[in-house]
C-alpha cells in the first residue's frame, strides 16, 4: 500500500506521545487507530474493524502465540517461586555474597550474558531473580531494567547460539543466494561479530556506568532519586503505585536456595537442550544444522512448560506447598502478566499496521540512491536504527534490510560483513528504546517500572553507543580488519562517557520530595 509520508505517522504518532503523555498503552492505541484510518481512508467505524482484523490476527499468529504463552508461564512459574520462599532466600543467599551495589549490579550483568540464547526469556528471568536483590542495595529501578535490557539484546547479537542468530542467518542464506555469494551463512556471521560494534558497547556499557560510576542524564537522577529518598522508582510496570501485595501474601518462609536453583537450572538446561532437539541435533549430532533450524521459541514453551510442573511435584514433594497452593500462586504470576500481554498485543498491532502501510519499505527506500561506497556501512546502521525505533521490530528490520544491505554491499564493492552488521546492530538500537519494542517491554516488566520511565533512562545510553558505533561503521568503509576500528570505537566510546557524566551527571540534577511516590523504599 503506497501512502508516502503517511506510512510513518502511526508509530511515530505514538512515540511522540508515549514520551509526552508517559501512557504507552493509549499512545499505542491510538497509533494503532490512527493507521487503520489511513489503510480505511478515513473512514473511523471502518478503522475500528481494521483495528479489530489486526489485533486479532496479531494475537493467533502461532509465533506471538508461543510468545504469549512463554510469558504466562513464566509469570505462573515466578509466582511458584515466590510462594516456595526460594526467591527470597536465594536473595539473602546473593546478599551475603553481594556486599555492594556494584556487586548487584555486576551480577544482573553477569546472569544477563549467561541467559544468552532468547532475550523474552532473559528479561523476564533476570528480572525476576534479581529485582529483590537490587532493591535491596539500592538500585533504581530504571538502573535495573536497563542492566536487564542492554544485557538481553546485546548477547543475543553477538552469541552464535540463539532464537536471533537462527532468524538472521536465514536471511543471509536467502540474500546470498541472491547475490551469487558461496557461502556457509552461519560462517558469515560468525565474521560479521567483530563488526558489530553497538553490541558490544552496548554490553561494555554498563560494566563502565556501573564500576567507573559514569552514569548521566535522568539515569543519574534515577540514581541521585534512590540514593537520596529511598525511592526505587516513580511507578511500577502498571503505572501503580506500589508493587503488587499479591506475591506478597502467598510467600512463606521455608524455602531455601534450592527452591529457585533447582528449576532455574531445569528451565535454562532445557531450553538450550530442547533448541537443539527442535534443530535436530539429535539426528545429524551437528550444532551448526541445529542452530540453522531450530525453532526457539518452540524449544521454550516445552521447557517452561516441563519446569513449571517439575516445580509443582518438587514443591509439594518438600512439603513447601500443596498442589492445590502450588496451582493458585500459578495462577497469581499468570495474572500478574496481563498487563504485559495487552501491551505486546498493540505493540505488535503497531506492526501490523506498518506490514499493511509498508512503513519498513518507505523508510528503506529514502537512502537508496546515488552516495559513496565508503559510507554504504554507516549509512546502513543509520536507517536501520531509525526503522527500528519507529517500528520497534528488529526481525522486520533484519527482514527488510538484509536483503538490501547484501547485494547493495557486492554491487558498490563494500565489505559485506560490516554491512550486515549495521543491520544487526541497528536492530539491537531499535530494540533497546524504542517504546514500541518488546523487549524493552519485558525488561520494563522485569524490573516492574513504568514503560516509559525504563525508554527515557536507556535513550541516553543507547544513543551514545550508537553515535559512537557510527565512527566505527565509518571506518570499515576504508579498511577489512575490523580491529583498529573496534580499538578507536572503545577509546573514543570511553571517553565520550566521561565527558557526558561530567557534563550531566548527578551534582546537575536536584531531587524534590515527592509525597505520591511509589513504595516500597530501597533496602526493605
Amino acid at each position: 500500500m503506497d501512502v508516502g509520508f503517511w506510512a510513518v505517522v502511526p508509530p511515530l504518532l505514538t512515540i511522540v506521545l508515549a514520551i509526552a503523555t508517559k501512557e504507552v498503552l493509549l499512545s499505542l492505541f491510538i497509533g494503532v487507530y490512527m493507521g487503520c484510518l489511513i489503510i480505511v481512508s478515513w473512514q473511523p467505524l471502518l478503522a475500528l474493524e481494521k483495528m479489530m482484523e489486526i489485533i486479532v490476527a496479531k494475537l493467533t499468529d502461532p509465533w506471538n502465540m508461543q510468545v504469549l504463552i512463554i510469558v504466562i508461564l513464566l509469570g505462573g512459574m515466578i509466582g511458584l517461586l515466590t510462594r516456595s520462599g526460594g526467591s527470597t532466600a536465594f536473595g539473602n543467599l546473593l546478599g551475603r555474597k553481594i556486599h555492594t551495589k556494584k556487586g548487584a549490579q555486576g551480577t544482573t550483568w553477569l546472569l544477563g550474558i549467561l541467559i544468552f540464547f532468547d532475550d523474552y526469556f532473559n528479561a523476564l528471568t533476570n528480572g525476576a531473580i534479581m529485582r529483590p536483590i537490587s532493591d535491596k542495595f539500592g538500585v533504581s529501578r530504571e538502573k535495573l531494567s536497563y542492566i536487564i535490557d542492554s544485557t538481553a539484546v546485546g548477547i543475543c547479537l553477538v552469541v552464535p547460539l540463539s532464537s536471533w542468530v537462527a532468524f538472521i542467518t536465514s536471511l543471509i542464506a536467502d540474500s546470498f543466494v541472491t547475490a551469487g555469494i558461496e557461502q556457509d551463512p552461519f560462517q558469515a556471521f560468525l565474521y560479521c561479530i567483530p563488526y558489530n560494534f553497538y553490541a558490544w558497547l552496548s554490553i561494555i556499557m554498563v560494566l563502565v556506568v556501573v564500576y567507573l560510576a559514569l552514569d548521566y542524564g535522568p539515569m543519574a537522577k534515577a540514581e541521585k532519586r534512590t540514593a537520596e529518598t529511598g525511592r526505587l522508582c516513580n511507578a511500577t510496570f502498571s503505572g501503580g503505585d506500589s508493587d503488587e501485595d499479591d506475591f506478597s501474601s502467598i510467600e512463606q518462609a521455608k524455602g531455601k536456595a534450592i527452591d529457585l536453583l533447582a528449576p532455574v537450572i531445569l528451565l535454562i538446561t532445557g531450553a538450550i537442550v530442547f533448541m537443539l532437539y527442535t534443530g535436530g541435533f539429535f539426528e545429524s549430532f551437528s550444532v551448526m544444522e541445529a542452530v540453522n533450524n531450530m525453532d526457539g521459541m518452540l524449544a521454550l514453551v516445552y521447557a517452561v512448560f516441563i519446569t513449571v510442573i517439575f516445580s509443582i511435584v518438587f514443591y509439594a514433594l518438600r512439603k513447601l506447598s500443596s498442589i492445590k497452593d502450588s496451582i493458585n500462586a500459578f495462577v497469581i504470576g499468570t495474572k500478574s502478566m496481563l498487563f504485559v500481554v495487552i501491551l505486546l498485543a498493540f505493540a505488535w498491532s503497531i506492526g501490523g499496521v506498518g506490514d499493511e502501510l509498508d512503513t519498513a519499505g518507505y523508510v528503506a527506500g529514502l537512502f537508496v540512491g546515488n552516495v559513496p561506497g565508503f559510507i554504504i556501512p554507516l549509512i546502513i546502521f543509520v536507517f536501520s536504527c531509525l526503522m527500528t525505533f519507529s517500528t520497534g521490530a528488529s526481525w522486520g528490520t533484519f527482514a527488510i534490510m538484509i536483503p538490501v544491505a547484501i547485494p547493495l554491499a557486492v554491487a558498490m564493492d563494500v565489505n559485506v560483513y560490516a554491512c550486515i552488521a549495521a543491520v544487526i546492530g541497528g536492530g539491537g538500537f531499535g530494540n533497546h528504546c524504542s517504546p514500541l519494542a518488546d523487549t524493552a517491554i519485558l525488561s520494563s516488566a522485569g524490573a516492574n517500572i513504568r514503560h516509559i520511565d525504563h525508554i527515557n533512562t536507556q535513550i541516553p545510553y543507547s544513543v551514545t553507543c550508537a553515535c559512537v558505533a557510527c565512527v566505527g561503521f565509518l571506518m570499515t568503509g576504508f579498511m577489512e580488519n575490523p580491529l583498529l576500528p573496534m580499538a578507536i570505537v572503545l577509546a573514543l566510546f570511553v571517553a565520550v562517557v566521561f565527558v557526558l557524566h561530567k557534563v550531566f551527571g548527578q551534582a546537575r540534577y536536584t531531587i524534590e520530595a515527592d509525597p505520591a511516590a511509589i513504595e516500597p523504599q530501597a533496602g526493605e
